[in-house]
């Protein structure tokens, strides 16, 4: 279940050495652009939201302010779209026709975690990991996130490459919903990005009411690889959608932080959930219950541990409704309170 003249003479001495400091130069610049490789091991953001600020009308040229506070100008609808980034790799194939992606991060690719892999694998988008693919994918702009150097974008600006540095960090549903618009925005797809948007919005409040009237809050731990989501990750934004209580931010635990399994028995969730490869999932959660302590929760006992694959459990982008409707199934059943 993510770019003079000389005379003719002139030219033939310093052509080669012209185009070597060049791919010398976009080396560099992509060697600074390497993806943060962590996926819903969020921390607090770099800022305290994803603001969007968006001036002028629905013409061009269109004005917005990124993350690094600086007003990027886009003249005209853009067709070549490039994303260093995976969660922006599953924002802009939700918003944009698949043929317009024309840069992935390398997650695009990734069998066990990515929401896009048969556009990528129709559509063959370059990876953005050389000099050699920014020339291939040439494209009109390219997205980077908030999590990468914060040199990165002024890097790109200096070599003539448009580019937006576009919030990720996200600790709520509603940044993501934002970033959906701003996608739009950015890319002259603004009625794609509505649609989107719109039933983004509806899956969640679907998912939300199927919690019945006077039930109590189901006491859920998120746990992968030792670690906990505790208050400030996206995971928590979830819980509270769904009418849930965060057990690690229950108990102090804010961002991603590692915790001992005899802390878990202590906090004793009534829920317990996991990620795992796909096809790993039995494997999971058979070392999960193997563990004394996790095996003695009432989750565990009440056979209410539940372990996802990683593109159901990791996405932060539109694909998150994934995980908002698993969840509410799993904690209130089919029933709808609506």
């Amino acid at each position: 279940m993510v770019a003079r003249m000389v005379t003719k003479r002139t030219n033939k001495l310093l052509g080669p050495a012209v185009v070597f400091l060049l791919i010398g130069a976009i080396a560099l610049i992509l060697h600074l652009m390497q993806p943060y490789v962590g996926r819903l091991e969020l921390r607090r953001p770099i800022q305290e939201s994803a603001a969007v600020a968006i001036s002028g009308s629905t013409g061009y040229p269109r004005r917005v302010t990124d993350q690094d506070r600086r007003q990027i100008t886009i003249p005209q609808p853009t067709k070549r779209v490039a994303s260093q980034y995976w969660s922006i790799d599953e924002l802009l194939y939700a918003v944009l026709p698949p043929e317009y992606v024309v840069g992935v991060s390398e997650y695009a690719y990734d069998s066990g975690t990515s929401n896009v892999l048969e556009f990528a694998h129709a559509f063959r988008p370059t990876v953005i990991a050389n000099p050699e693919a920014v020339f291939t994918a040439r494209p009109d702009l390219v997205f980077v996130s908030s999590s990468a150097r914060a040199d990165l974008t002024d890097l790109l600006r200096q070599a003539g490459v448009p580019t937006y540095r576009m919030f990720t960090n996200y600790v709520t549903v509603d940044e993501i919903a934002a970033n959906i618009l701003l996608t739009g925005y950015l890319t002259g797809q603004d009625q794609r990005a509505s649609d989107v948007h719109s039933k983004f919005r509806l899956a969640i409040l679907k998912a939300a009411a199927r919690r019945p009237g006077g039930v109590p809050a189901p006491r859920v731990l998120g746990y992968s690889g030792r670690y906990t989501y505790g208050s400030q990750t996206s995971f928590n934004d979830v819980l509270r959608i769904l009418g849930a209580t965060n057990v690690a931010a229950e108990h102090g635990i804010r961002g991603y932080e590692a915790v001992a399994s005899e802390q878990i028995l202590r906090w004793n969730p009534e829920w317990l959930i996991s990620r795992a490869d796909p096809g790993q999932g039995d494997a999971t959660l058979q070392r999960l219950l193997l563990d004394p302590a996790i095996a003695l929760t009432e989750a565990a006992q009440k056979k209410q541990v539940l372990v996802l694959d990683n593109n159901v459990f990791l996405p932060m982008s539109p694909f998150t409704t994934r995980l908002i409707e698993v969840l509410s199934e799993a904690f209130y059943g089919n029933t709808s309170g609506s």
